[in-house]
């Protein structure tokens, strides 16, 4: 918070507990549930984790928790898009494309979309948990998949943000990662 983080940090046991379980047989309870508001929140954390009093801390994003490899879990710190990262930022219908966070959920996705005749063709069965961050980071396929493809068939890029906190938007070919100032 110091610094202008701007999220939520969870360290109660409800939030703990909801977080240590996803669609798999495991449990892992994290330390802490660190819910961030925007990319800036996100090279905020990624920085301080650089930091050597945090290097032993290990974490993972977690979207809608519909993994069923326990991919969302970990003992350290769990980053959850779903909380405030999840809005449509902008569909844009004459190219068929949208733009959207890491934590919206598919099934608000193909709700939008529908309104113009449009949909995101990846049709998994947890369509109204899953997020379409979740579904980048495991190619989500679903059923339909041999006719519309996977995720990775209609994803165009994304801004991300690096293991050292820097920016780099995927859609630019000449992008160069772009650091986030931070004073600690």
């Amino acid at each position: 918070l110091e610094i202008g983080f701007k999220g939520d940090s969870c360290l109660d046991t409800p939030t703990r507990l909801l977080n240590a379980t996803d669609n798999s047989i495991y449990e892992v309870m994290p330390l802490a549930v660190i819910q961030p508001r925007d990319a800036n929140d996100i090279g905020l954390l990624l920085q301080v984790s650089n930091l050597v009093e945090y290097q032993s801390l290990n974490f993972c994003a977690r979207g809608g928790g519909t993994g069923t490899n326990g991919q969302s879990l970990s003992n350290g710190l769990v980053i959850d898009f779903s909380r405030s990262m999840n809005k449509i930022v902008q569909v844009d219908v004459a190219n068929k494309t949208a733009i959207v966070e890491a934590g919206v959920i598919l099934s608000d996705l193909n709700r939008e979309l529908a309104q113009h005749g449009l949909f995101f063709a990846p049709n998994v069965s947890t369509a109204d948990r899953a997020t379409i961050g979740g579904m980048i980071a495991t190619d989500a396929a679903g059923k339909g998949s041999l006719i519309y493809g996977k995720t990775a068939d209609h994803f165009l890029g994304m801004p991300l943000v690096l293991p050292n906190g820097d920016l780099i938007d995927t859609l630019d070919s000449d992008a160069m990662p772009s650091a986030v100032q931070l004073e600690l």
